[in-house]
């Protein structure tokens, strides 16, 4: 029974729905072009001072990434994210953690020497957060 109904909302169109409410798996990029993912990146780099790169991703969403992840914070599910600076990865990346419905959004940025900086003053938990999700 429970895989007609999925068939059905699938057929019937659906799916895309259940796709923009679940942004796990999604990259950083197709987030944005929500405006909620985007005005929780602005917040969050409200104030900061940051590379060009970073400032330039949020006008044209270029940048290298890759899916983004559940993370648990208090038991309720967050979205940490990641981009990087194309073809200069290694001291160029930026992880951001997305409370739930893109409320506002904390991040961290990694640059040359492993250099890194709080963006959106994350308090611990938050930081512990993104912490667990640096692989």
């Amino acid at each position: 029974m429970l895989t007609r109904l999925l068939l059905a909302f699938l057929l019937l169109g659906f799916a895309p729905a259940f796709a923009e409410d679940e942004p796990n798996g999604t990259y950083l990029p197709d987030l944005m072009k929500q405006p909620a993912y985007s005005a929780a990146w602005k917040g969050m780099l409200a104030g900061e001072r940051v590379p060009l790169w970073v400032k330039k991703f949020g006008e044209t969403l270029g940048a290298t990434s890759a899916p983004s992840k559940p993370v648990v914070v208090g038991g309720e599910p967050y979205t940490l994210a990641w981009i990087c600076k194309p073809h200069d990865c290694g001291d160029n990346q930026v992880y951001v953690l997305f409370a739930p419905g893109a409320r506002r959004a904390w991040g961290l940025l990694i640059s040359a020497g492993d250099k890194r900086s709080w963006l959106g003053r994350p308090d611990p938990a938050i930081q512990a957060a993104i912490l667990s999700g640096i692989e």
